[in-house]
């Protein structure tokens, strides 16, 4: 089983956030069920360009093979790549496309119809609806001319015995195109994606969970860790942490409101000013508008932009915090609460997310995102047994998010497809 991933950027280009970890991680892990798993990328890293050589492969964890070709701006447009799509999806048996709009996305569709291979499209969230009105003319007209539905293909329902259904596909005419089928990583994001393509065929497999965040499970919190960030000892404050990119599409407006909220209402009961919201991200955008809402909220000694963290520290960042929260409009999964869940801290999460288990798993909160919501569910929170309700999410990722699980069920879909061929 031959899997090419074809991608405008790839690890370690971390300025694109959640979707370059999770889809590092799959193919480790694809690797470690013994699929015969490359990649085809860019060395695209948002201002910058990763320092690798371009136009050879590269080893990476889990003998990982992966190549970089040169970039000549931050969505990955390369020529040398495009020149090359031809010959490597040739040698492919499935191919596995991340992005939608990207210069290699129409390439790819074409080269898959004409070599008549089977293609996985991996929108990543692109398709949410939020996501769309942004730039929504340009998008929608991107989507009209290169994917539309496949040719050829009409999508029916036969009946097997006991009544059961399964949606199949079949040619029409003497068209040769293989299918293309969508992989979604929650089923609100199959809901996006159904709603610009009704006939869509799709599947839904989440992210999984670095191992390396259950690492320091075991390990006392030390909320001082964050005495770097504030310039104070943060050893009895109460921590509040999130983590993404600062863009618009993150709330955090909404969650810095929240913790004003909270801070006045506290100051009310005559409480101490003991809250600290510490926000982790790279700036989209959005920066010069949080801190000037900070500033004039008179949050400066309660609030602070961190800029990006990887690594150890954003283990760190994540184990040692009271609660994890994150306001978004948007998100197709949402790798960062699942990271949060498996350091062990209890997260809030808005009903724009696909994280309705914490409320089940009794491990955070999944509430509107409005200011007053996210106010009530940080007092909540704090005020309950945090150590707990870490537990609990630690199992939640546990039982729902193992990549290795995760990898053979993806296996075994990849399998069904090539079968279909």
């Amino acid at each position: 089983m031959k899997i090419l991933f074809i991608a405008p950027s790839f690890y370690p280009a971390l300025y694109y956030g959640g979707p370059i970890f999770s889809t590092y991680e799959l193919a480790k892990a694809l690797k470690r069920q013994n699929a015969d798993v490359k990649v085809i990328t860019t060395n695209a890293d948002g201002k910058e360009k990763l320092k690798v050589k371009p136009g050879i492969f590269h080893t990476l964890e889990n003998d990982l093979p992966v190549k970089y070709h040169k970039s000549l701006d931050s969505r990955g447009t390369s020529i040398s790549m495009l020149f090359n799509l031809s010959k490597e999806i040739k040698s492919a048996d499935i191919v596995y496309l991340i992005s939608i709009f990207s210069p290699p996305t129409p390439f790819t569709i074409f080269f898959c119809r004409l070599l008549n291979k089977p293609l996985i499209i991996s929108p990543r969230g692109q398709l949410g609806k939020w996501c769309l009105e942004q730039g929504s003319k340009f998008k929608k007209l991107w989507l009209r001319l290169f994917i539309p539905a496949p040719a050829g293909w009409n999508q029916i329902n036969q009946s097997r015995k006991g009544g059961q259904s399964v949606n199949l596909f079949r040619r029409s005419g003497a068209n040769k195109d293989q299918p293309f089928y969508w992989h979604l990583t929650s089923e609100a994001e199959k809901q996006d994606v159904l709603a610009v393509y009704p006939s869509a065929q799709t599947f839904v497999i989440p992210n999984g969970v670095s191992p390396d965040l259950f690492s320091l499970n075991n390990k006392q919190k030390d909320r001082s860790f964050y005495n770097k960030y504030t310039g104070f000892d943060c050893s009895n404050k109460k921590i509040i942490v999130s983590l993404g990119r600062l863009q618009k599409v993150k709330g955090y407006d909404i969650l810095i409101e929240a913790v004003k909220k909270v801070i006045k209402e506290a100051k009310e009961k005559g409480k101490s000013d003991d809250i600290v919201l510490l926000i982790a991200g790279e700036d989209f955008g959005e920066r010069q508008n949080l801190d000037w809402m900070i500033e004039n909220s008179g949050l400066r000694e309660n609030v602070f932009l961190i800029g990006r963290i990887d690594g150890f520290d954003k283990i760190e960042f994540l184990r040692n915090a009271d609660v994890f929260a994150l306001a978004s409009y948007h998100e197709n999964f949402g790798m960062v609460y699942a990271e949060a869940l498996a350091a062990g801290t209890p997260v809030i999460a808005s009903k724009n997310t696909p994280w309705q288990d914490v409320d089940k798993y009794n491990c955070g909160k999944w509430i509107e995102n409005t200011p007053d919501k996210f106010a009530e569910s940080i007092t909540e929170i704090l005020n309950s047994d945090t150590e707990q309700m870490g537990k609990n999410g630690i199992q939640l990722i546990k039982n729902k998010y193992n990549w290795d699980k995760l990898a053979v069920a993806f296996k075994n879909k990849v399998q069904e497809m090539i079968n279909v061929k």
